[in-house]
């Protein structure tokens, strides 16, 4: 069979390029070998930030309990994983059919690229004017002996139980965010990170603060402390490190990185360049070596952070390029990027430890508005960088609405406007969160 494009993955580049594809005669295939709709809604971050709806009131009346909250709230897990898995079944059971229309159709297997136009899933060739790999990524292993014992986000999101302990080894975004949920709901949670620092693409002053504040609640860390091994005595586990020290736990939980998925899906025998770290190699239009085929999303070495909105980008580029004809370069808008944590830790733009000369950055301490005291945010702060002109080129926010706060600075990075264009030209809702940012454009001025 032939069709005008094939997809290989379901996430958010297909999602959004077969969308703008449908007022157009194209027709599409869509092939994924595991859940409809990609890790996103599945097993990464619309589970967490759907759990983060109960860990976030259960935190703030820990904070606010005898200042105006009785008693502090707990999290029902049986309750919450009910509930959870009733809202994905339904999702899960839907997001085929939903993927498939008269224009697109879908199969439900692993795409192995055969040649420059043709992919196979099992015993079934298809024929693809153009190809897009969007695979995206999936846990690394740990690569330690006793490795098979630890879980991933894929079967943590599927916990019917909570364990008493857990050892949660890496320092991203989805370890420090797994370690909140599990504090939250209670769980003795313990950090190993292999370096000495937490969180890389975030402001190294705020995420020390978070770990400060995190450590106050319970978590414990331990960096520069690699895993040598894991083992089980029935039902627990010992993870031992290999500066000697040893962890009891009754869950290990490898959120130690993630990784391209491009192994056995014929990228070799067809001779498309790639990387096992950073993914398929592309140019300007997100064409691998073989013109014919494209990737995008996580997968593509695009130079680009691993976020869902750069897969959209990717996804729209591909549509302009080969349906409108358009041959400039690709160029991606400023990204913002946080983890749901407690507080949030968010970034815009550069941080502080990558200013150039002529560049300023101008901190601010949220913690005394009426709005961080009413709510209980008490290290609420936030970083603004500024280059010679005036113009905003960076901001970094911790703080319990830091993800929606951090989106008021994507226009002024992306239209480099100075900050007296925000003060002549807007006034912010008053009083109400945005009314932080109206004071901090003013302090600035």
């Amino acid at each position: 069979m032939k069709y005008d494009y094939i997809i290989i993955g379901s996430g958010p580049v297909a999602i959004h390029l077969r969308a703008k594809l449908k007022n157009t005669t194209k027709s599409v295939l869509v092939i994924e070998k595991g859940f409809w709709g990609g890790t996103c809604p599945n097993t990464g971050c619309q589970p967490k930030i759907f759990m983060e709806g109960t860990v976030r009131p259960v935190l703030a009346s820990q904070y606010l309990e005898g200042k105006g909250i009785e008693e502090a709230a707990k999290i029902d897990w049986s309750s919450l994983m009910s509930r959870k898995k009733k809202i994905w079944g339904a999702f899960r059971k839907n997001a085929r059919a939903n993927t498939t229309t008269e224009q697109v159709a879908t199969v439900q297997g692993k795409g192995i690229i055969t040649g420059p136009h043709t992919v196979r899933v099992e015993d079934q060739e298809y024929e693809g004017e153009n190809i897009v790999i969007a695979t995206g990524l999936e846990p690394r292993k740990l690569n330690v002996p006793g490795d098979e014992y630890a879980i991933t986000n894929n079967e943590f999101f599927e916990l019917d139980q909570l364990p008493k302990r857990a050892v949660v080894v890496g320092g991203g975004y989805v370890a420090l965010e797994l370690a909140t949920i599990l504090n939250a709901a209670g769980v003795e949670t313990t950090i190993l990170q292999h370096s000495d620092r937490l969180l890389r693409p975030f402001d190294q002053d705020f995420v020390e603060k978070l770990q400060e504040i995190m450590e106050e609640r319970g978590i414990n860390f331990h960096l520069n402390a690699p895993i040598k091994e894991i083992t089980k005595n029935g039902d627990q586990y010992t993870v031992t490190t290999a500066n000697g020290d040893s962890f009891a736990t009754d869950l290990v939980i490898n959120a130690a990185g993630r990784k391209p998925v491009v192994e056995d899906m014929g990228l070799e025998e067809v001779g498309i360049e790639f990387d096992l770290a950073k993914g398929i190699k592309v140019n300007e239009h997100l064409q691998t070596n073989i013109p014919s085929i494209f990737a995008a999303g996580d997968v593509a070495d695009n130079g680009q952070a691993n976020l869902t909105p750069v897969a959209w980008v990717d996804a729209y580029h591909i549509y302009d390029f080969l349906e409108k004809g358009v041959t400039k370069p690709i160029k991606y808008p400023p990204v913002a990027t946080n983890a749901f944590t407690y507080p949030e830790i968010a970034q815009v733009g550069i941080r502080e430890s990558d200013m150039q000369a002529g560049d300023y950055v101008k901190t601010l301490d949220l913690a005394d508005t009426f709005i961080a005291i009413g709510e209980g945010d008490p290290n609420a702060k936030l970083k603004v960088i500024f280059n010679k002109n005036g113009e905003v080129i960076g901001a970094s926010e911790l703080s319990i609405n830091a993800a929606d706060d951090i989106n008021n600075f994507l226009p002024l990075i992306g239209r480099k406007d100075p900050i007296k264009f925000v003060n002549d030209n807007l006034t912010y809702t008053f009083p109400a969160l945005a009314n932080n940012l109206d004071e901090i454009f003013r302090y600035f001025d």
